[in-house]
């Protein structure tokens, strides 16, 4: 077996980046064309697996598509046994070249396509254990077109020192939540990408840019958060070592053994005339009038609008600290059959968009064990009124 270079990530790294609002295909193309050394060149990097697969998958995958026999490396992250890459090691350059034609075409047995590219400072020895300390960046509002590959290659495009990206994805379908992280070795790049990267487009949108919680200070949230790389203000996502919501994509959902996201400071770039909340993670059968009977107990709403088939809504309010209080109280409360994940939406134009405050029916009765059938929920009276199983909701205005 040949001997790989250090893991830098997993994430390939290229010499030609995708320009800020370039071709997704042709970024393929152009790092296609560009296998690194010799033994760089007879192995690939294979990015977005789903969390069952293992070498003896991805081994029975080459053999069945391609008939070569390879060597495989899935790099695992210590805390969620699963980091969503892997290295693949062929016997020749030809083969890998080959192999390298895959790209984007179906994985068998699965719901996936194939993610390669040549891979570039890493391989089959995962040096995870020796790296340094990291400092990541929560990238969100990112199109379904944009791949890690396309979102890594971007940021170091502008910052030598980002190591690598993961984009989040649904459990279920394997699509793209719209999020995800980016690493960075050294914090002035991290830092400056905060600033210089908000509103860059990456494919066809604007990036919404903001703070993670770094790796080394993932075990003083235990009561309150799944992991690692939890955003400072953005969506309640799970850990990032790359595992939680790349292995297995759980988003809002919680997680054996974990309580529900402690209220997170506000993002340093809201604007602070923003009212819009944003709520991911909704189920496809919760109507706007529904949504809205969750958060009308905090405060006077001007529209509520839910995208079609984006699984997500937003929330508009008169004021922000209506606002504030229905990000902080309803971070992972069940709605539907889903926990959302709340964070601050861009303000929208109301005109045509989203329904128009006016009463709302009741919310849905969601029972909790250990209620008084007819009393006050054991959450206490919440925004919903007395006896309403509802999250705890604005303390009481008046006597």
């Amino acid at each position: 077996m040949a001997n790989f270079p250090p893991n830098n990530g997993g994430i390939p790294t290229e010499s030609a980046t995708t320009p800020i609002n370039g071709s997704l295909d042709n970024s393929f193309q152009q790092a296609a064309s560009l296998p690194q050394g010799s033994e760089s060149s007879k192995t690939l990097w294979m990015g977005e697996l789903e969390p069952w697969m293992d070498e003896n998958f991805v081994k029975n995958v080459f053999s069945t598509v391609s008939g070569e026999a390879v060597n495989v490396k899935v790099i695992r992250d210590r805390a969620s046994g699963n980091a969503g890459y892997c290295f693949v090691e062929f016997n020749t350059a030809d083969a890998a070249t080959k192999a390298l034609t895959l790209n984007g075409s179906p994985v068998p047995n699965s719901t996936r396509a194939f993610k390669l590219n040549w891979a570039s400072g890493g391989g089959l020895v995962d040096r995870r254990d020796d790296r340094s300390p990291e400092f990541s960046i929560f990238v969100g509002d990112l199109g379904p077109e944009v791949n890690e590959f396309v979102l890594v290659s971007l940021f170091q495009a502008r910052f030598p020192s980002c190591k690598s990206a993961k984009i989040m994805t649904d459990a279920v379908t394997g699509q793209s939540r719209g999020y995800g992280f980016v690493r960075f070795s050294d914090e002035t790049d991290q830092q400056r990408a905060l600033v210089e990267m908000q509103g860059v487009y990456c494919g066809n949108r604007p990036m919404r840019i903001s703070t993670a919680t770094p790796k080394t200070r993932s075990h003083q949230y235990g009561q309150g958060q799944h992991g690692q790389h939890m955003p400072a203000h953005g969506p309640a996502q799970g850990n990032m070592g790359w595992g939680g919501m790349g292995n297995g994509g759980n988003g809002g959902y919680y997680q054996p053994g974990f309580g529900p996201m402690a209220p997170q400071p506000m993002n340093q770039f809201t604007d602070p005339n923003n009212t819009t909340v944003f709520v991911g993670g909704l189920s496809g059968y919760v109507t706007e009038d529904e949504l809205r009977s969750f958060f009308q107990g905090f405060g006077e709403i001007t529209y509520v609008k839910i995208p079609p088939g984006k699984g997500c809504g937003f929330v508009q309010f008169v004021h922000r600290h209506a606002a504030e209080m229905a990000i902080n109280q309803m971070q992972g409360y069940p709605i539907g059959n889903s926990r959302v994940r709340l964070s601050w939406g861009r303000s929208q134009n109301n005109s045509g968009v989203g329904t128009p405050y006016r009463p709302a029916p009741p919310p849905p009765h969601y029972p909790v064990h250990g209620a008084i059938p007819g009393g006050v929920s054991p959450y206490g009276p919440g925004p919903f009124g007395t006896g309403h199983q509802g999250p705890p909701g604005p303390p009481p205005t008046g006597v």
